[in-house]
């Protein structure tokens, strides 16, 4: 069980730079096979086909994002900060990981029972989280919030929105700079800011 782990882990991260790479269409399961020694038969056994895989390459990926976020979390006392730290994590991510979760966006019309699920699943996790700190400013006496997940919805969306409101203009462009990610994380944090003022309690 622990080779099969490991063998399912090499896939997965090789699986993962290439698709990061080259994007869905582009990459075939020979390739990933190839990079690793390994058979396609054997990567066939771990994952009945590519869409498959790529699904379950962006959810590893995802998942530790979220395991860092959530192992930092109860070490932030403060709110705010909390909040800070978890759009500087996204930020991250999203510039890490912007040609695999750019690709995902166009995939999901193609595979949605897959695919769909994972990008579900990671919205209801980032909802969470977003809960978990305004639960925080609320038990330490700094926010007063009537509904707390309504709330991290609302707070959800904004950030979603304010990124695909700032990228739409360079859709042409193979990669954002890293001035336009700057720019994202700077009005996100001004955003995110000014929501948790209108949260302070009185």
């Amino acid at each position: 069980m622990i080779n099969a782990d490991k063998k399912r882990t090499q896939i997965l991260e090789a699986a993962t730079r290439r698709f990061a790479h080259f994007g869905l269409a582009k990459t075939t399961m020979a390739e990933i096979a190839q990079d690793l020694s390994f058979s396609k038969a054997l990567l066939y056994y771990y994952f009945p086909d590519k869409n498959t895989l790529y699904a379950a390459v962006l959810e590893h990926v995802i998942n530790q994002s979220f395991y860092e976020m959530e192992t930092a979390l109860p070490t932030i006392p403060d709110c705010q900060a909390a909040m800070m730290f978890v759009l500087d994590k996204r930020i991250e991510f999203i510039t890490k990981y912007y040609n695999l979760l750019e690709y995902s966006v166009s995939a999901v019309q193609q595979v949605p029972d897959v695919m769909a699920r994972v990008l579900a699943e990671s919205k209801d996790k980032e909802q969470t989280i977003i809960t978990k700190i305004l639960q925080k400013g609320i038990d330490s006496g700094q926010l007063h919030v009537e509904d707390v997940q309504e709330t991290a919805e609302i707070m959800l969306f904004a950030l979603v929105g304010m990124r695909f409101s700032i990228l739409k203009d360079i859709k042409g462009m193979l990669f954002p700079t890293k001035g336009e990610f700057d720019r994202i994380l700077s009005l996100q944090k001004k955003m995110a800011t000014v929501f948790l003022k209108g949260l302070a309690k009185p």
